[in-house]
């Protein structure tokens, strides 16, 4: 059998003789030579060499049912004691979670605090505090949020703000609603939340102006999302996103299931450009289901959930698109199993297109073995991914100790990030709005040399990810009714996003991008810190 997916002639070898056992007789063999040579010689065998650590990522997540608590000493008694205990066992990065369902853990303009505080102010900011206690230990600090799920406990009739659930909930009407239906039109609930419609734009830019307001205002080294996904492959034909799929927001002509899935690719292009707009420092990842799908070059062929076709959750394009720096799936089977962890990584590692990997484990509350554990983390090393996550801090009693001996008797750093640290590429994001300045939604964005159609966004945003920056950049946008344009010489720089407005007219024009103006840009802003930029372009 051929294994297309693993790319070198060594590594095929290698997966091979793994899967043969010839590995671990290989081993003994070799072992057994060098202490009969070694004995043979008289010799001594010299003490091993202590050696620093490979970078890897050491996460875990710490989930919103873990670490608040009404009483402000008690909740910040537990992220304190979190964090040290993260630290004491050389984890170096905490997945943290500060939004479940449109409510949140820290001061917002946009959406009430969590029914952990009964929905009003406590006084305090948890969010704060939290990036705190990790830095001042060591830690990476990434926000934990999650992206579709609308409410789980019904919030009151009024908070401040105002809960999306009273505003875009099941008691609104329908075109004010954004929530998914099947195809007679019943929203239901699913694990317990009700669920956000991927194909609504607003619901998009309502959830991206979320994670921005956490981008600009905290000094998080990442965003991680999760419940980034529909319930089920039934959904969602409420009335928007019904007539975008036979309307402007499908350009090509998508089937059902994989104009579904481009909605959840698009809106991580954005949130990923608008980040690069303003902190292009920061880290994108999400934690996905750790079954994508099952075919004839995959590794897995077990029985479980695909969900990239049950959910419309296409994680391996997101990574293809680079709208992530890193994925953590939820691979949470043994090795061996029905759904063999090590398989499973190997599929993600695979289709990995030069973004990382760290493979996320579950503790099943603490059901599982130590050993087991321990396997599915040497697993991450054997395959050379960028690290591990365990789900979750409050079950970890039983594993602190084995994996700080076995595992993490050392300190280590998080891997580089070349396309960060050393970039080549660059992007072009902004804005469509027609001449009265108004943004265009399902605009088409167009970049020469590039045959992707893009979309704008409910506030008009649009990014254009993975840009050329030996040469110009040239720009065409157009909607039926609205009119089109055209920006010309768009300087784009290595690593950082170009801001531009596109403003669609009747009467084809041509804008030409202002380097002078956008070069002082740049040095004022390296200078100063700000990276948000507008209308550099002028017409002519």
């Amino acid at each position: 059998m051929a294994y297309p997916f693993i790319k070198s002639t060594f590594a095929r070898r290698f997966f091979l003789m793994k899967q043969t056992g010839l590995i671990s007789h290989l081993f003994n063999f070799t072992t057994t030579l060098v202490a009969l040579v070694v004995a043979g010689l008289g010799l001594a065998a010299a003490p091993a060499l202590a050696q620093s650590p490979a970078p890897e990522v050491r996460a875990m997540w710490v989930s919103r049912f873990e670490w608040p608590s009404s009483n402000q000493a008690t909740a910040k008694a537990n992220i304190d004691n979190i964090m040290q205990k993260l630290k004491d066992n050389n984890f170096n990065t905490v997945l943290f979670q500060v939004r479940g369902q449109c409510d949140v853990h820290y001061p917002s303009p946009y959406e009430p605090w969590s029914d952990t505080y009964n929905w009003t102010n406590p006084g305090w900011d948890p969010l704060a505090y939290a990036i705190n206690a990790a830095h001042s230990r060591g830690l990476k600090f990434h926000a934990y949020i999650n992206t579709h799920t609308l409410s789980g406990p019904i919030p009151p009739s009024n908070t401040v703000p105002q809960h999306q659930y009273n505003l875009h909930g099941p008691n609104v009407p329908l075109a004010q609603s954004w929530l998914i239906r099947d195809d007679q039109g019943i929203t239901n609930t699913s694990d317990s939340y009700r669920w956000i419609s991927p194909g609504i734009p607003e619901a998009s830019w309502w959830t991206r102006r979320e994670i921005m307001h956490i981008v600009k205002n905290y000094d998080v080294d990442g965003v991680h999302f999760d419940r980034i996904r529909t319930p089920g492959p039934g959904y969602s034909h409420d009335a928007i996103t019904e007539a975008r799929f036979t309307g402007d927001g499908n350009p090509d002509s998508l089937t059902w299931g994989d104009f579904m899935r481009r909605q959840i690719t698009n809106d991580l292009r954005n949130i990923y450009g608008e980040i690069m707009l303003n902190k292009p420092w920061v880290e994108v990842s999400a934690a996905p289901f750790g079954i994508v799908y099952k075919d004839s070059t995959t590794l897995y062929q077990g029985t479980g959930t695909q969900s990239q076709k049950e959910w419309y959750q296409d994680s391996w394009a997101w990574m293809e698109n680079h709208v992530v720096d890193f994925m953590v799936p939820q691979i949470y089977w043994e090795v061996g199993s029905s759904h063999p962890f090590e398989l499973l990584l190997a599929d993600w590692q695979a289709r990995s297109f030069g973004r990382g990997v760290v493979a996320g484990s579950t503790t099943n509350g603490a059901a599982k073995s130590v050993s087991a554990l321990l396997a599915e983390n040497a697993q991450t090393r054997l395959q050379s991914a960028m690290g591990h996550c365990i789900f979750s801090v409050s079950s970890m009693d039983n594993y602190w100790t084995s994996f700080k001996t076995q595992r993490y008797d050392q300190p280590t750093t998080v891997p580089d990030m070349p396309w960060k640290s050393a970039p080549t590429l660059g992007a072009v994001v902004g804005y469509v709005v027609d001449i009265q300045g108004n943004p265009v939604v399902d605009a088409k964005i167009n970049l020469t040399g590039d045959a992707r159609n893009y979309l704008s966004a409910h506030d008009g945003f649009f990014a254009v990810l993975d840009v050329e920056t030996t040469h110009p950049a040239q720009l065409h946008a157009s909607k039926a009714g609205v009119g089109e344009a055209t920006v010309a010489n768009v300087t784009v720089i290595p690593g950082r996003a170009t801001d531009i407005t596109l403003v669609l007219r009747n009467s084809r024009g041509v804008v030409s991008f202002d380097r002078d103006a956008y070069d002082a840009f740049q040095r004022r802003s390296f200078r100063t810190g700000a990276y948000t930029h507008r209308d550099l372009a002028r017409q002519r």
